[in-house]
């Protein structure tokens, strides 16, 4: 039987509860979340929201489809064309890693485009004063274009011009 990721629709709120269901029954899924860090008082503190509330992404064969449905809290599948929503794999790969590397993602809604592939990108935005010999703020900034789902996600890492920049790009890019 051939397997496709769909995406589930919950209640609101319930989307964390969906999940561990789906673990629970031993049903392949992905609830993808957002580590948000925020700097207070000196202190960062770390909390953890769902990138697409209220969304669960499953890995099923078309004949369990029904067997979800029949999961509390579960309202429907999204649809497209008339049939549940197949997402591709390299898409959910290419999200899980964007989203283990990065923090404070901002999702953005885009026009659903079937046919494009996943593309990760990266721009360099350089406020550096010609005149200043200390340190310097550089923000990289980070974009995942998901095309199927029709959404892209910026995330940004800040560094000091002297800080050797440790993460791997090509890690996201082979995922695509």
């Amino acid at each position: 039987m051939n397997k496709n990721w769909y995406l589930v629709y919950t209640k609101s709120g319930r989307d964390k509860k969906v999940a561990a269901q789906l673990t629970k029954k031993k049903i392949e899924n992905y609830y993808p979340l957002n580590r948000i860090i925020k700097i207070e008082r000196n202190r960062a503190r770390i909390s953890f929201e769902p990138l697409f509330p209220s969304f669960v992404f499953v890995y099923i064969s078309e004949n369990e489809i029904t067997t979800i449905r029949n999961i509390d809290s579960v309202i429907n599948f999204m649809y497209w064309l008339e049939n549940p929503a197949v997402f591709k794999e390299d898409e959910i790969e290419t999200m899980r890693s964007f989203t283990t590397q990065f923090s404070n993602i901002t999702p953005h809604k885009i026009s659903v485009d079937g046919k494009e592939r996943a593309a990760a990108l990266r721009e360099y935005h350089n406020d550096l004063n010609n005149n200043d010999t200390t340190d310097t703020i550089i923000k990289d900034r980070y974009k995942l274009l998901l095309p199927s789902l029709g959404y892209t996600m910026m995330a940004e890492k800040e560094r000091l011009t002297n800080d050797v920049f440790k993460f791997n790009f090509d890690e996201i890019k082979s995922a695509s």
